[in-house]
């Protein structure tokens, strides 16, 4: 109701809004996210954070220290990494620890997409005010392509090689064709291989390109066969899809507030972390 709004501006209003509130949603840029989890936490309150958890090493480590204290407070932290919340991907990454497709050989994901919401810079907007309102294009502030979109995938893959991550990678980027000042300063494309301790590869493709071919997928190669987790489907020697349907966006809710209401609370720390980190 509008008599309860509040509404905080400036870098400082997230303290406001923690002040004010019982639960805490954190779905700002990502540079801020380590720094207001870890603010909750220390105030008592239940969190949820969206994904990228942070955008460079240190703001990873604090974000890895409040979901250590939100465990010795008893205290909710729930990420936005709503893979782990889609109960047909579960299924589907269970099948594949349970060897439906055999020995996993290489997996390849993909989100290949035109660019985030580009909004004209109004007059009287100042530099600082300008990026901010259009953070998904600036590095500073969402981290680039990598941790802001495909970390969805790298999480699915950490997943599906049980929650491990690669030893190794090296990979391309740069801008081709999102040039123009409107566009900030992130790249266009990245390519990235990966691997793990047993030889494992990860090819890892991500774009922000328009009249190009689009792409979100996470497909698992195995020496069995293949599974498709966002499809929920495995075929080879095994066939299988899911039938069911779900909303993880929801679902990622509905845990959290059970979760308060049961005092029983839930940590992603440890996942939410790492596949960030990858």
């Amino acid at each position: 109701r509008p008599e309860f709004a509040l509404c905080f501006a400036g870098f400082d209003g997230y303290k406001h809004v923690i002040e004010s509130s019982d639960v805490v949603v954190i779905a700002n840029a990502a540079k801020f996210h380590p720094l207001h989890a870890m603010t909750a936490i220390k105030a008592g309150k239940h969190v949820f954070v969206e994904k990228p958890h942070g955008i460079d090493p240190a703001g990873l480590k604090l974000m890895q220290q409040a979901a250590d204290m939100a465990k010795q407070k008893r205290l909710c932290l729930v990420s936005g990494l709503h893979s782990r919340y889609h109960t047909g991907y579960a299924e589907t990454v269970q099948r594949i620890h349970d060897g439906a497709i055999g020995d996993v050989v290489a997996i390849e994901e993909n989100f290949l997409r035109g660019p985030y919401g580009v909004i004209q810079r109004k007059d009287g907007l100042t530099e600082l005010q300008w990026q901010c309102s259009t953070q998904y294009h600036f590095r500073w502030l969402s981290g680039d392509d990598v941790v802001q979109s495909l970390v969805h995938n790298l999480d699915r893959a950490s997943w599906a090689m049980g929650n491990k991550a690669p030893v190794k990678c090296h990979g391309l980027g740069g801008r081709s064709s999102m040039t123009e000042p409107i566009y900030g300063d992130v790249f266009d494309h990245h390519s990235v291989v990966y691997e793990y301790e047993n030889g494992v590869p990860i090819y890892a493709f991500c774009r922000t390109t328009t009249r190009c071919y689009n792409s979100s997928s996470s497909i698992v190669h195995g020496s069995k066969g293949r599974a498709s987790i966002l499809g929920c489907r495995i075929w080879g020697e095994t066939n299988w899809r899911w039938q069911g349907r779900c909303n993880p966006y929801q679902r990622e809710h509905d845990v959290l507030f059970a979760a308060i209401r049961s005092g029983k609370p839930v940590n992603n720390g440890d996942y939410m972390v790492r596949s960030t980190m990858i």
